[in-house]
């Protein structure tokens, strides 16, 4: 493929924040190595560039990338390794006993499904269950998602307490004389010694990948399983610049017991020990009280919500529509959970129309938008992974992460009318089958939905 080239659309959706002004027809995008050059009409941009190559058929729609900020990368489902969902407090023990599979084929598995989605960027959110197998499994892991052509961001993840169970020495002390001895490990445990490893495994990733084209995050996993002195240093390592991203009050378990472990709520915590920031992202963040989003809001922090996830969990909603409005920043995450079991990005964006849509039963206060749901699904995905202002738009400048969406299934079966949005069309008919082509980084990932 020549340096410079085209991507053509019948429809060109260039940047969500800015709606209907956002879609230009019969467009194109100019791609010079990994960015994006310009963005115009097609035969301006063919004008310009003779000879460029062209891809796509100019019946299609060019978006952005869709962006899951929020993934474990397990490849399977919990249900396709024969353990049932349950509330979050319940499946952390069946979760316990779930095949640990190969980290190539769960990478492999979470690339493939995404690319063919129309994902083109992915935050791996690591557990740290693995033990000592962890730095060999993130290494194995990152190296399948290179080599996948997806843009990567990685967290390894930690719990420094509460790895067992909450309240680890209390449950500890319920347990029958039978069970202690295999738990024993699990709650007693050198804590600063865990500490400069997971330190040193960040250090260790963050050297080896850490540059323009993948990020490496920290993540305290839990913010109910992370002591005070360990939160510090999160927070001092990250010095306002790298990528903080936690699980946060997902359950009404762990509302309480934030209370209990604190005596205060656990965003006032978590803002006492340097955790509520711009550079901070929480998980789920349900049960949130007003207070809590507006504590968030000021600090500009963000929220990856999981829609699919939160209702197979039993979690509850997260009030997207509060905390948009307070000016938290909302992304979209998958979690390894979608509704129909498939890790369809597509399908992920309109669960996140659908679920917002009723905030409030005000008459004078709008619903979410396709437009809101695309810049939830995108530009704010891409800041939480790392990438603020270089993904998640088709802007000249921007990193050329781009996809083709065949319209055949949406216009044509049986009929759209022509005055119809074509973004509210996309988002209430679309499925992760109708992605045609992904390119990531100017690279192509995916073509006639094969990957390269």
């Amino acid at each position: 493929m020549a340096q410079l080239w085209i991507m053509r659309g019948k429809y060109v959706l260039t940047d969500p924040r800015k709606k209907e002004n956002a879609v230009v027809r019969d467009g194109a995008i100019a791609i010079d190595g990994d960015r994006i050059t310009a963005v115009g009409a097609f035969e301006v941009l063919k004008r310009q560039n003779p000879g460029s190559k062209v891809l796509g058929n100019g019946k299609q729609l060019l978006m952005p990338g869709l962006v899951d900020a929020h993934s474990h990368g397990r490849g399977m489902s919990p249900i396709q390794k024969g353990v049932k969902n349950d509330f979050l407090e319940n499946a952390l023990f069946d979760w316990a006993y779930m095949h640990l599979l190969p980290p190539e084929l769960c990478a492999g598995m979470t690339a493939y499904h995404h690319l063919r989605s129309g994902c083109t960027l992915l935050h791996h959110n690591g557990f740290d269950d693995d033990g000592a197998l962890g730095r060999a499994r993130a290494h194995a892991a990152i190296q399948v998602y290179l080599d996948s052509g997806i843009r990567l961001a990685f967290s390894p993840g930690v719990r420094d307490e509460s790895k067992l169970a909450l309240d680890e020495f209390g449950f500890f002390q319920t347990l029958p004389p039978e069970l202690k001895d295999f738990a024993k490990p699990r709650v007693h445990y050198d804590k600063k010694q865990l500490e400069e490893d997971y330190f040193a495994l960040f250090s260790d990733l963050r050297s080896r990948y850490e540059n323009s084209e993948t990020r490496v995050l920290l993540s305290p996993s839990w913010a109910h399983g992370l002591t005070e002195g360990f939160a510090r240093r999160v927070a001092d390592v990250a010095a306002g610049k790298i990528q903080i991203h936690m699980h946060t009050l997902q359950s009404p378990v762990q509302k309480a017991y934030g209370l209990r472990r604190h005596g205060k709520p656990t965003l006032q915590w978590l803002d006492e020990v340097g955790l509520v920031a711009k550079n901070v992202t929480y998980g789920h963040a349900i049960h949130v009280t007003q207070a809590d989003i507006e504590l968030m809001g000021r600090r500009g922090a963000s929220v990856t919500n999981h829609p699919s996830c939160n209702f197979i969990m039993r979690n509850g909603i997260t009030p997207v529509m509060n905390m948009r409005k307070a000016g938290v920043n909302v992304a979209m995450g998958l979690d390894d959970k979608t509704i129909n079991d498939d890790e369809d990005a597509v399908m992920e964006l309109r669960m996140m129309h659908k679920v917002h849509r009723l905030a409030t039963y005000d008459l004078t206060e709008p619903p979410l938008d396709a437009y809101e749901a695309f810049e939830i699904a995108t530009l704010n995905g891409a800041r939480v992974c790392g990438f603020e202002g270089e993904a998640g738009a088709l802007l000249p400048g921007m990193k050329a992460d781009a996809v083709l969406v065949d319209l055949d299934r949406v216009e044509n079966e049986p009929w759209l009318d022509p005055r119809s949005d074509i973004v509210e069309a996309f988002v209430q008919r679309a499925m992760g089958t109708d992605l045609d082509t992904g390119v990531v980084g100017g690279r192509v990932a995916m073509e006639e939905r094969k990957l390269r």
